[in-house]
């Protein structure tokens, strides 16, 4: 483990896939000749052995990536603002703010959380990832789960691949949902939009389990706990049904269909986010073994816009 970074995971695709894009989905910041060379190099071992990038790898196959530092990207820290909500020796708990990418990736190699990590935690440079054990997308708010070590790193990620780790999420969507609903629909690559997720049954098991809080006029606030955790999961999920997240214009919602008073209107024409937020998390502390549970605010802007529709809800 020496001037190694260790990555371990559980397959969970619904059918097999090849080993090259199984990691490739995994660690999407490392090209695919880099994934290639590590097979080849035998840096990789699927249930204990060794594979060819073009090998089908079935469900609940173990993977195992060790790299050496050599080989892990040149991340660049930088003095980025983060809002700390949790720290100890073993994790840190991390809010994150609408615009902030988690890490980097082609295209975001700067402004990052794990660029911000890195500036204030020098430690992380030896932790796969800067620490960062799931992300959030772009726009989204909230709660985040950082390792301090490699002890914890292997810990908190098994607990994240076994789906011990308890996340839920509040939303404004369009429209009212009537009822309490659970979408199990697949999700995958859009066909023609690659910036896109979509509901495909080529694509991987997706569930989410839908509460609805509060209803209003033309509009919704839920709770959502995901049992797994999709690339843009929920949004594709509420679009799917029909109830698009406010202000998240890729995956349906517009302005001009959006038939509230005009502050609300001018809010949403200048609002680069979507509300969506991860406000709650519970997990296995990694050295004590005890449940812990932690959760957050909404951003102002969500509280701003909730407001707005309980008065009209009221008022009608």
């Amino acid at each position: 483990m020496k001037n190694q970074t260790f990555y371990k995971f559980e397959v969970d695709s619904c059918t097999s896939d090849r080993l090259d894009r199984i990691i490739a989905s995994q660690l999407p910041e490392y090209s695919r000749s880099k994934i290639k060379y590590w097979i080849n190099n035998e840096n990789i071992t699927v249930n204990g052995k060794y594979c060819s990038p073009k090998d089908k790898i079935k469900k609940k196959s173990i993977v195992e990536v060790r790299i050496s530092h050599q080989d892990e990207l040149d991340v660049i820290p930088e003095n980025l603002p983060l809002n700390i909500h949790f720290e100890d020796e073993d994790f840190i708990v991390i809010e994150k703010k609408s615009g902030m990418v988690t890490h980097i990736a082609p295209g975001n190699y700067n402004g990052t959380l794990q660029n911000g990590l890195l500036y204030h935690y020098p430690e992380l440079k030896t932790v796969p990832r800067a620490g960062i054990i799931h992300r959030l997308d772009k726009q989204t708010t909230g709660l985040l789960i950082i390792a301090r070590n490699i002890q914890s790193h292997y810990k908190l990620s098994d607990q994240m691949a076994k789906k011990k780790i308890s996340k839920k999420y509040i939303a404004l969507c369009k429209d009212i949902i009537s009822t309490n609903i659970v979408i199990n629909e697949k999700i995958g690559r859009h066909k023609i939009n690659r910036k896109k997720m979509a509901v495909t049954q080529r694509g991987k098991e997706a569930v989410s389990k839908i509460y609805v809080k509060e209803k209003y006029t033309k509009s919704s606030l839920i709770e959502v706990n995901i049992i797994t955790g999709r690339t843009h999961q929920i949004r594709v999920h509420l679009a799917h049904i029909g109830h698009p997240v406010l202000g998240d214009k890729l995956y349906g919602f517009k302005v001009s269909n959006f038939n509230y008073n005009t502050n609300l209107k001018d809010f949403f024409m200048n609002f680069e986010g979507h509300l969506l937020h991860a406000k709650y998390l519970s997990l296995k502390h990694p050295s004590t073994n005890k449940e812990v549970h932690f959760s957050c605010d909404e951003p102002e802007e969500f509280k701003k816009v909730n407001t707005i529709l309980r008065q009209e809800n009221e008022q009608s």
